[in-house]
């Protein structure tokens, strides 16, 4: 797969909704090594950096973090870079080991009457004889690197965005349903208040006959209580959460799953205090649509950046 160029560089992405779950992958020579560096990402709530290297590119760990970091900004992040030797170049014979080794199994041999004639042979078995040659990085190679890194941080950041486009399209149609169910209730609440004023002066007859009410006292408690049932506000500030968590959407900041998380929270509590005060088997079905659309919105924020 080839990799995206600057564009998909952190500093550079504007405008997009970035999942956290993300992908990327380069593989480059350095000289007779092959390099394969590997860089995935989940959600989660701060950068947590596990990054494991090759010994050749120990020393410059703090700076590989760096890099990391800005690109990724948040997330669990696995990064690994590891080589394979592409020519045949012997490693370097350890010879003080050669000689320990070779004393004690010469020793070992006179002492047990065995020819040691295949003293060596044994030696050349056992551990730490030979050492790999760990070239150290040059300037120049560091910088092309730092390249790699930034080329496998791209490609990440590619797989994020796409996967955030998919994020995007869902949280728009999620809040979409919860307005129309929201106008839903709108149209309801004439209905449920008429039918609460019926429903209250059907229990007053039950106990006094049409004469003995008082209907000026009666309609006096009846705004009271209706008073106490109105969700206006509620509708009016739901809406306006819907509104905000669309523009938060379309903002040319990165970073908006923490915000859109603190709407989503706002927009649960007006839908809780509408169901509490609806009284009306139609409305309070509107709302579980709404409770439920909600649930989805957060359960998809729980992987946007």
């Amino acid at each position: 797969m080839p990799l995206p160029k600057e564009p998909y560089l952190y500093g550079k992405i504007t405008g997009m909704v970035l999942s956290m779950t993300g992908y990327g992958r380069t593989t480059f020579s350095l000289g007779a090594k092959s390099i394969v560096l590997e860089v995935r990402t989940l959600n989660s709530k701060s950068l947590d950096l596990n990054l494991r290297v090759a010994p050749l590119f120990k020393e410059y760990e703090m700076e590989m973090r760096n890099i990391l970091s800005r690109h990724i900004v948040r997330g669990k992040t696995d990064c690994t870079i590891s080589f394979e030797q592409m020519d045949e170049k012997a490693g370097e014979i350890n010879p003080v080991a050669v000689k320990e080794y070779y004393r004690q199994i010469a020793n070992i041999a006179q002492e047990l009457g065995v020819q040691d004639a295949r003293v060596l042979d044994l030696v050349f078995r056992l551990p730490n004889i030979t050492t790999a040659s760990v070239d150290a990085l040059s300037e120049e190679d560091w910088t092309f690197v730092q390249k790699q890194l930034d080329l496998a941080c791209a490609q990440l950041n590619k797989f994020r965005a796409d996967e955030g486009a998919n994020l995007k399209k869902d949280l728009v149609l999620r809040v979409q349903q919860i307005r129309d169910a929201l106008a839903a209730v709108e149209q309801l609440d004439p209905q449920r208040m008429t039918q609460q004023r019926e429903k209250m002066h059907a229990d007053l007859q039950t106990y006094l006959s049409e004469e003995n009410i008082d209907m000026n006292r009666f309609e006096q408690e009846l705004i009271f209580y209706l008073e106490k049932m109105d969700i206006t506000e509620e509708v009016i500030r739901l809406r306006s959460h819907c509104d905000y968590f669309d523009q938060t959407l379309a903002e040319t900041v990165n970073e908006k799953g923490k915000k859109l998380g603190f709407i989503a929270q706002e927009m649960n509590r007006e839908i809780n205090t509408i169901g509490s005060k609806a009284y009306h088997a139609d409305m309070q079905r509107k709302v579980v649509v709404m409770k439920d659309e909600l649930e989805k919105i957060k359960e998809q924020l729980n992987n946007v950046l």
